[in-house]
């Protein structure tokens, strides 16, 4: 039995209970996953504080003169060929 869309009320049709529920399961984990998020972005910036507080130290203690290390901008970029963070420059194959 197959039904037209001109013989059902459309003030009687509602989505249902599966509707329903699979929305509330959709919200629930968007907002799951941005808690998760959060808690990740303020561990990394927890981090990167004390690996700050911990290069200002060591920048202190070496130099003698009570100045601190690098700060972030004064730091190489990530994979630049100075040798400095470990990276190597890239080697051209041709």
């Amino acid at each position: 039995m197959t039904v037209r869309a001109e013989d059902v009320d459309p003030n009687l049709v509602s989505p249902g209970i599966g509707a329903f529920v699979t929305f509330f399961v959709l919200a629930l984990v968007v907002i799951l996953i941005a808690r998760s998020f959060t808690v990740h972005m303020r561990r990394i910036k927890a981090r990167a504080a004390l690996d700050e507080k911990a290069a200002g130290r060591e920048g202190a203690a070496d130099s003698g003169d009570g100045a601190p290390g690098l700060g972030t901008g004064d730091r190489p970029a990530a994979g630049a060929p100075d040798g400095q963070n470990g990276d190597t420059p890239p080697t051209d194959r041709t």
